[in-house]
């Protein structure tokens, strides 16, 4: 992100990002292997837990006269295996390979999906065969989802939950460069954005609709960008070196995310009339850093009711803690947060 970090400051801010729920894009294209095992997926954090103590704003949907694009798809790189993937759905999965369907799998049909020395196996009740060639599971609908059986991701303090669910298609393709599967989550930007979970339902409403269009813009800018993360095999990560993408069981346990996300679809920060990438982090220590020369929109803001306090995040964009209370104690609207942040911007419905 055209930022140079020490590698021992990158280790460090990667922890306190996790910790404390503050994205930190900076460390998304630097050589980390941010991926743990399949079997030791866990991102640990805390959320703040303020209580909602306004009512939300009605202020009235963002109208746009711009001619509007067609959504966009994201790739998600969800984690990466040597281990035999266990997939399973209640609805039906097309089985892709080189452009060509080779069948079905059947609702509630467990497809077992490995690779070894260049040879990709399926094998299911309905379907079984190999290929030199990875696989695509593609559903009807994007919006149908499919359980990977065997993959534990469980989020602390989310209520014992495994996130292990996910809308859209799969994804298996090996990767040269981890020398390793991985498994991609192909799905809408608007369905990725439902299942983000860098925040809590607890926290004020307004603040939460702004957080969902900095997420989305966040990875809008990032299904455009090159180069690529891992040579263009997905867009973001699944995790905080880019955003936290918990898929559909967060929607599950964020309704009141989701609701702020779909209240929100489509909508971008712009700057000139262009979407623009939207970092925000946990807090900082009264103002926010500049972000460049060549990001105009990210200029230093202060940020009042972080004042006093010890600066956690990379401090560029929006500060989470500060945003949190504009909303909560001066019942700023959505549009009036990310204005603030994001200089110079503004809130439209691109797609």
């Amino acid at each position: 992100m055209d930022m140079k970090i020490p590698s021992v400051l990158k280790k460090f801010a990667l922890f306190i990002s996790i910790f404390l729920l503050g994205i930190n894009p900076v460390l998304a294209e630097t050589d980390v292997a941010y991926f743990p095992s399949a079997t030791s997926t866990a991102d640990f954090f805390q959320t703040t837990t303020t209580a909602e103590a306004i009512p939300a704003t009605t202020e009235a949907p963002v109208e746009s006269t711009r001619p509007l694009v067609s959504e966009p798809t994201i790739r998600v790189g969800l984690y990466k295996t040597s281990e035999t993937v266990k997939f399973k759905s209640e609805f039906p999965y097309e089985v892709w390979v080189g452009g060509v369907s080779r069948g079905i799998i059947a609702p509630e049909d467990v497809a077992q999906i490995s690779y070894k020395q260049g040879l990709y196996t399926l094998k299911s009740e309905s379907v079984e065969f190999g290929s030199s060639d990875y696989f695509r599971l593609v559903p009807s609908d994007p919006s149908n989802f499919f359980v990977l059986t065997n993959y534990n991701r469980p989020v602390a303090g989310r209520a014992k939950i495994n996130f292990n669910v996910y809308r859209g298609t799969l994804e298996y393709r090996y990767s040269p460069k981890s020398k390793l599967p991985f498994i991609i989550n192909e799905l809408p930007l608007d369905l990725y954005v439902k299942g983000i979970a860098e925040t809590h339902d607890s926290a004020p409403t307004e603040y939460i609709k702004a957080l969902s269009v900095a997420a989305r813009s966040y990875a809008y800018a990032l299904i455009s960008k090159n180069p690529p993360t891992e040579k263009r095999m997905f867009h973001v990560y699944a995790t905080t070196a880019d955003q936290l993408y918990l898929g559909y069981n967060s929607e599950l346990y964020m309704p009141k995310f989701v609701e702020a996300a779909m209240a929100t679809a489509g909508e971008l920060v712009t700057y000139k009339s262009n979407p623009v990438i939207t970092f925000y982090f946990s807090r900082s220590n009264g103002s926010t850093k500049n972000g460049g020369k060549d990001r105009p929109w990210l200029k230093s803001v202060v940020a009042k009711y972080d004042k006093g306090k010890k600066m956690l995040g990379h401090g560029i964009g929006m500060s989470n803690s500060d945003a949190q209370q504009r909303a909560l104690k001066d019942n700023w609207s959505y549009k009036e947060i990310l204005e603030h942040y994001y200089t110079s911007t503004t809130v439209e419905k691109v797609f």
